[in-house]
Protein backbone atom coordinates (compact mmCIF):
# COMPACT_ATOMS: atom_id res chain seq x y z
CA UNK A 1 0.00 0.00 0.00
CA UNK A 2 2.79 2.24 0.86
CA UNK A 3 4.52 1.54 -2.47
CA UNK A 4 1.47 2.32 -4.65
CA UNK A 5 0.86 5.86 -2.26
CA UNK A 6 4.64 6.95 -3.45
CA UNK A 7 4.00 6.21 -6.79
CA UNK A 8 1.13 8.09 -7.17
CA UNK A 9 2.84 11.11 -5.32
CA UNK A 10 5.20 10.07 -8.26
CA UNK A 11 2.67 10.27 -10.91
CA UNK A 12 0.81 13.18 -9.54
CA UNK A 13 4.23 15.18 -9.58
CA UNK A 14 4.80 14.48 -13.10
CA UNK A 15 1.25 15.35 -14.44
CA UNK A 16 0.85 18.18 -12.50
CA UNK A 17 3.00 21.18 -14.18
CA UNK A 18 1.29 19.47 -17.84
CA UNK A 19 -2.27 19.61 -16.47
CA UNK A 20 -1.46 23.39 -15.26
CA UNK A 21 0.25 24.65 -19.16
CA UNK A 22 -2.73 22.50 -20.76
CA UNK A 23 -5.64 22.97 -18.85
CA UNK A 24 -5.72 25.60 -16.22
CA UNK A 25 -4.92 28.57 -19.44
CA UNK A 26 -6.98 29.06 -22.42
CA UNK A 27 -4.54 28.99 -25.01
CA UNK A 28 -4.93 32.43 -25.67
CA UNK A 29 -3.09 32.96 -22.47
CA UNK A 30 1.10 32.37 -22.97
CA UNK A 31 3.04 32.27 -19.53
CA UNK A 32 6.43 33.88 -19.71
CA UNK A 33 9.32 32.15 -16.91
CA UNK A 34 12.19 33.89 -16.49
CA UNK A 35 14.55 33.50 -13.33
CA UNK A 36 15.75 36.92 -13.17
CA UNK A 37 14.07 38.93 -10.26
CA UNK A 38 11.26 41.49 -10.73
CA UNK A 39 13.76 44.26 -10.46
CA UNK A 40 16.00 43.31 -13.13
CA UNK A 41 15.63 45.32 -16.18
CA UNK A 42 15.06 42.68 -18.26
CA UNK A 43 11.54 41.73 -15.88
CA UNK A 44 10.53 45.07 -16.37
CA UNK A 45 10.66 44.94 -20.15
CA UNK A 46 8.65 41.91 -20.44
CA UNK A 47 6.17 43.82 -18.24
CA UNK A 48 6.39 46.35 -20.93
CA UNK A 49 5.80 43.66 -23.43
CA UNK A 50 2.74 42.46 -21.56
CA UNK A 51 1.16 45.34 -21.74
CA UNK A 52 1.56 46.07 -25.50
CA UNK A 53 0.46 42.74 -26.21
CA UNK A 54 -2.79 43.06 -24.12
CA UNK A 55 -3.40 46.63 -25.42
CA UNK A 56 -2.55 45.50 -28.84
CA UNK A 57 -4.49 42.12 -29.08
CA UNK A 58 -7.39 43.92 -26.96
CA UNK A 59 -7.31 41.69 -24.96
CA UNK A 60 -7.49 38.56 -26.64
CA UNK A 61 -4.18 37.72 -25.63
CA UNK A 62 -3.41 37.34 -22.08
CA UNK A 63 0.48 37.51 -20.82
CA UNK A 64 1.33 36.25 -17.34
CA UNK A 65 5.07 36.91 -15.64
CA UNK A 66 6.65 34.36 -13.43
CA UNK A 67 9.69 36.04 -12.27
CA UNK A 68 12.90 34.14 -10.11
CA UNK A 69 12.44 30.39 -11.75
CA UNK A 70 8.85 30.57 -9.76
CA UNK A 71 7.09 28.55 -12.61
CA UNK A 72 10.13 25.69 -12.71
CA UNK A 73 13.38 24.99 -14.57
CA UNK A 74 14.18 26.46 -17.95
CA UNK A 75 15.09 22.80 -19.43
CA UNK A 76 11.91 21.39 -18.11
CA UNK A 77 9.67 24.92 -19.34
CA UNK A 78 11.17 23.92 -22.81
CA UNK A 79 10.00 20.36 -23.05
CA UNK A 80 6.41 22.18 -21.83
CA UNK A 81 6.81 24.22 -25.20
CA UNK A 82 7.92 21.30 -27.27
CA UNK A 83 4.58 19.37 -26.41
CA UNK A 84 2.71 22.64 -27.71
CA UNK A 85 1.57 24.30 -24.41
CA UNK A 86 1.82 27.39 -23.73
CA UNK A 87 4.39 29.03 -22.05
CA UNK A 88 7.29 31.36 -23.19
CA UNK A 89 10.92 30.82 -21.13
CA UNK A 90 13.68 34.06 -21.68
CA UNK A 91 16.61 31.63 -22.32
CA UNK A 92 19.92 31.73 -23.97
CA UNK A 93 22.10 30.02 -26.38
CA UNK A 94 23.50 27.58 -23.94
CA UNK A 95 20.01 26.13 -23.18
CA UNK A 96 19.28 26.03 -26.68
CA UNK A 97 22.51 23.78 -28.13
CA UNK A 98 20.72 20.95 -27.44
CA UNK A 99 18.67 21.78 -30.08
CA UNK A 100 21.06 23.43 -32.37
CA UNK A 101 24.41 22.94 -31.37
CA UNK A 102 24.97 26.30 -33.17
CA UNK A 103 23.89 28.10 -30.68
CA UNK A 104 26.08 27.25 -28.04
CA UNK A 105 28.62 30.23 -30.31
CA UNK A 106 26.79 32.94 -29.07
CA UNK A 107 27.65 32.21 -25.35
CA UNK A 108 31.24 30.87 -26.41
CA UNK A 109 33.97 33.04 -24.63
CA UNK A 110 35.16 36.12 -26.36
CA UNK A 111 33.48 35.72 -29.46
CA UNK A 112 31.49 39.16 -29.30
CA UNK A 113 33.57 42.27 -28.04
CA UNK A 114 30.45 44.18 -27.30
CA UNK A 115 26.77 44.32 -27.26
CA UNK A 116 26.95 45.97 -31.07
CA UNK A 117 28.78 43.32 -32.38
CA UNK A 118 25.95 40.53 -30.92
CA UNK A 119 23.38 42.59 -31.85
CA UNK A 120 24.43 42.79 -35.59
CA UNK A 121 24.78 38.85 -35.27
CA UNK A 122 21.29 38.20 -34.32
CA UNK A 123 19.55 40.37 -37.02
CA UNK A 124 21.65 38.21 -39.40
CA UNK A 125 20.57 35.58 -42.09
CA UNK A 126 22.70 33.32 -40.09
CA UNK A 127 21.02 33.53 -37.49
CA UNK A 128 17.64 32.94 -38.87
CA UNK A 129 18.77 29.98 -40.48
CA UNK A 130 19.67 28.83 -37.11
CA UNK A 131 16.64 29.60 -35.74
CA UNK A 132 14.31 28.10 -38.63
CA UNK A 133 16.32 25.00 -37.80
CA UNK A 134 15.64 24.98 -34.37
CA UNK A 135 11.85 25.05 -35.24
CA UNK A 136 12.45 22.30 -37.34
CA UNK A 137 14.44 20.05 -34.64
CA UNK A 138 12.19 20.90 -31.97
CA UNK A 139 9.41 22.55 -32.70
CA UNK A 140 10.74 25.71 -30.76
CA UNK A 141 11.42 29.40 -31.87
CA UNK A 142 11.54 32.91 -30.53
CA UNK A 143 9.50 35.66 -30.58
CA UNK A 144 12.37 37.57 -30.96
CA UNK A 145 15.89 37.16 -29.71
CA UNK A 146 17.02 40.35 -28.82
CA UNK A 147 16.91 40.61 -24.99
CA UNK A 148 20.54 41.66 -23.81
CA UNK A 149 21.32 40.65 -20.33
CA UNK A 150 24.62 42.56 -19.95
CA UNK A 151 28.72 41.41 -19.64
CA UNK A 152 29.43 38.32 -17.56
CA UNK A 153 32.13 39.18 -14.93
CA UNK A 154 33.74 37.18 -11.98
CA UNK A 155 32.44 37.42 -8.92
CA UNK A 156 35.07 35.93 -6.14
CA UNK A 157 36.36 36.21 -3.02
CA UNK A 158 39.99 36.97 -3.63
CA UNK A 159 40.88 39.30 -6.43
CA UNK A 160 41.45 38.21 -10.00
CA UNK A 161 44.10 39.23 -12.04
CA UNK A 162 45.38 35.95 -14.35
CA UNK A 163 43.77 32.80 -15.15
CA UNK A 164 46.41 30.85 -13.01
CA UNK A 165 44.22 33.06 -9.73
CA UNK A 166 41.17 30.60 -10.52
CA UNK A 167 42.62 27.57 -9.76
CA UNK A 168 41.30 25.48 -7.34
CA UNK A 169 38.52 28.36 -7.31
CA UNK A 170 34.68 26.31 -7.34
CA UNK A 171 32.73 28.77 -10.04
CA UNK A 172 28.97 28.26 -9.95
CA UNK A 173 28.30 27.16 -13.75
CA UNK A 174 25.06 26.51 -15.75
CA UNK A 175 24.39 22.70 -16.37
CA UNK A 176 25.81 23.41 -20.30
CA UNK A 177 29.09 22.27 -22.03
CA UNK A 178 29.95 25.86 -23.10
CA UNK A 179 29.80 27.52 -19.74
CA UNK A 180 31.33 24.84 -18.21
CA UNK A 181 33.86 24.70 -20.77
CA UNK A 182 33.98 28.58 -20.62
CA UNK A 183 35.14 28.26 -17.09
CA UNK A 184 37.82 25.64 -16.69
CA UNK A 185 39.27 27.94 -20.07
CA UNK A 186 39.55 30.84 -17.70
CA UNK A 187 41.53 28.76 -15.01
CA UNK A 188 38.68 27.85 -12.37
CA UNK A 189 36.73 24.77 -11.25
CA UNK A 190 33.25 24.90 -12.98
CA UNK A 191 30.41 23.37 -10.31
CA UNK A 192 26.91 23.61 -12.31
CA UNK A 193 24.14 24.97 -9.96
CA UNK A 194 20.79 26.68 -11.10
CA UNK A 195 21.12 30.34 -10.58
CA UNK A 196 18.15 30.00 -7.58
CA UNK A 197 21.13 28.55 -5.56
CA UNK A 198 23.90 30.37 -6.11
CA UNK A 199 23.27 32.93 -2.81
CA UNK A 200 23.06 29.97 -0.38
CA UNK A 201 26.17 28.04 -2.49
CA UNK A 202 28.13 30.36 -1.83
CA UNK A 203 27.32 31.49 1.43
CA UNK A 204 27.55 27.91 2.73
CA UNK A 205 30.81 27.61 0.69
CA UNK A 206 29.44 24.91 -1.59
CA UNK A 207 31.09 27.12 -4.46
CA UNK A 208 33.92 29.77 -3.64
CA UNK A 209 32.60 32.31 -6.86
CA UNK A 210 29.98 32.92 -9.78
CA UNK A 211 30.41 34.81 -12.83
CA UNK A 212 27.24 36.99 -14.20
CA UNK A 213 26.11 40.55 -15.26
CA UNK A 214 26.09 42.88 -12.92
CA UNK A 215 22.18 43.12 -12.35
CA UNK A 216 21.81 39.70 -11.78
CA UNK A 217 24.34 39.88 -9.24
CA UNK A 218 22.54 42.88 -7.90
CA UNK A 219 19.42 41.48 -8.43
CA UNK A 220 20.64 37.94 -6.10
CA UNK A 221 22.32 40.30 -3.26
CA UNK A 222 25.59 38.66 -4.06
CA UNK A 223 27.13 41.96 -2.68
CA UNK A 224 26.26 40.71 0.55
CA UNK A 225 28.44 37.75 0.05
CA UNK A 226 31.20 37.87 -2.11
CA UNK A 227 34.15 40.99 -2.23
CA UNK A 228 34.81 41.30 -6.04
CA UNK A 229 34.08 42.04 -9.34
CA UNK A 230 36.32 41.52 -11.85
CA UNK A 231 35.10 43.04 -15.22
CA UNK A 232 36.51 40.07 -17.60
CA UNK A 233 33.15 40.83 -19.69
CA UNK A 234 34.19 36.95 -21.03
CA UNK A 235 30.41 36.64 -22.66
CA UNK A 236 28.16 39.34 -23.46
CA UNK A 237 24.29 37.18 -22.66
CA UNK A 238 21.62 37.41 -25.32
CA UNK A 239 18.50 36.15 -24.75
CA UNK A 240 14.98 35.67 -26.34
CA UNK A 241 11.57 34.34 -25.31
CA UNK A 242 11.17 30.90 -26.97
CA UNK A 243 7.76 29.72 -27.50
CA UNK A 244 5.91 26.66 -28.91
CA UNK A 245 5.45 26.60 -32.75
CA UNK A 246 2.52 25.00 -32.55
CA UNK A 247 1.04 27.13 -29.74
CA UNK A 248 2.30 30.06 -31.91
CA UNK A 249 0.80 28.82 -34.92
CA UNK A 250 -2.38 28.29 -33.32
CA UNK A 251 -3.13 32.11 -33.51
CA UNK A 252 -4.15 34.50 -36.06
CA UNK A 253 -1.35 35.78 -38.05
CA UNK A 254 -2.60 38.89 -36.72
CA UNK A 255 -1.47 37.92 -33.58
CA UNK A 256 1.58 36.28 -34.08
CA UNK A 257 2.84 39.52 -35.73
CA UNK A 258 1.87 41.27 -32.36
CA UNK A 259 3.78 39.06 -30.49
CA UNK A 260 6.89 39.12 -32.57
CA UNK A 261 6.86 42.84 -33.13
CA UNK A 262 6.16 43.29 -28.94
CA UNK A 263 9.30 41.28 -28.18
CA UNK A 264 11.40 42.91 -30.49
CA UNK A 265 10.65 46.35 -29.59
CA UNK A 266 10.77 45.60 -25.80
CA UNK A 267 13.87 43.63 -26.25
CA UNK A 268 15.39 46.46 -28.01
CA UNK A 269 14.58 48.78 -25.20
CA UNK A 270 14.83 46.50 -21.94
CA UNK A 271 18.51 46.13 -23.86
CA UNK A 272 19.21 49.26 -23.42
CA UNK A 273 18.08 50.23 -19.83
CA UNK A 274 20.42 46.84 -19.21
CA UNK A 275 23.53 48.53 -19.94
CA UNK A 276 22.41 51.86 -18.36
CA UNK A 277 21.56 49.67 -14.81
CA UNK A 278 24.46 47.65 -14.81
CA UNK A 279 26.78 50.39 -15.30
CA UNK A 280 24.85 52.56 -12.57
CA UNK A 281 24.76 48.83 -10.38
CA UNK A 282 28.25 48.55 -9.91
CA UNK A 283 28.86 51.97 -9.09
CA UNK A 284 26.59 50.71 -6.03
CA UNK A 285 27.73 47.59 -5.22
CA UNK A 286 31.24 49.25 -5.26
CA UNK A 287 29.44 51.61 -2.35
CA UNK A 288 28.38 48.68 -1.03
CA UNK A 289 32.10 47.53 -0.13
CA UNK A 290 32.74 45.45 -3.27
CA UNK A 291 35.41 45.80 -5.02
CA UNK A 292 35.06 46.88 -9.10
CA UNK A 293 38.45 45.98 -11.08
CA UNK A 294 39.49 46.18 -15.07
CA UNK A 295 41.89 43.78 -16.04
CA UNK A 296 44.12 42.40 -18.86
CA UNK A 297 42.08 40.13 -20.22
CA UNK A 298 44.51 39.04 -23.13
CA UNK A 299 45.44 36.00 -20.84
CA UNK A 300 42.14 35.00 -20.48
CA UNK A 301 41.54 34.88 -24.11
CA UNK A 302 44.42 33.25 -25.32
CA UNK A 303 43.19 30.86 -22.54
CA UNK A 304 40.15 30.24 -23.85
CA UNK A 305 40.79 29.93 -28.03
CA UNK A 306 40.52 26.34 -27.96
CA UNK A 307 36.96 26.43 -26.83
CA UNK A 308 34.98 26.81 -30.19
CA UNK A 309 36.69 24.19 -31.79
CA UNK A 310 36.53 21.53 -28.72
CA UNK A 311 32.99 21.83 -28.74
CA UNK A 312 32.59 21.69 -32.36
CA UNK A 313 31.88 25.00 -32.96
CA UNK A 314 34.56 26.14 -35.38
CA UNK A 315 32.18 26.38 -38.38
CA UNK A 316 29.70 28.04 -36.60
CA UNK A 317 32.70 30.17 -35.08
CA UNK A 318 33.40 31.25 -38.92
CA UNK A 319 29.65 32.06 -39.75
CA UNK A 320 29.54 34.31 -36.96
CA UNK A 321 32.95 36.09 -38.04
CA UNK A 322 31.72 36.22 -41.32
CA UNK A 323 28.75 38.58 -40.37
CA UNK A 324 30.76 40.98 -37.16
CA UNK A 325 34.05 41.08 -38.73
Amino acid sequence: MKMNKEISVFRLAFILPLFIFSASYAAESLNVSTSLSPDDPIYKGLQSFKKGVEARTKGEIKIKLFSSGQLGADNELLQHAQAGSNVGVVVDGARLAQFVPEFAIIPAPFVFKDYTALKTFIASPVFLQWSDKMASNSGLMPLSFNWYQGARMLVTQKPITKPSDLNGVRVRALEAPVTIETIKCMGGSPTPLSWSEVYSSIQTGVVDAAEAQPTAVYGSKLYEITKYITKTNHIHLMTGIIVSQKWLSSLTQEQQTILREESQKNGDIASENTIQAGDKMLGEMANKGMTISDVDIQPFVDGCRYVPEKLGLSEAYKQVNSVIN
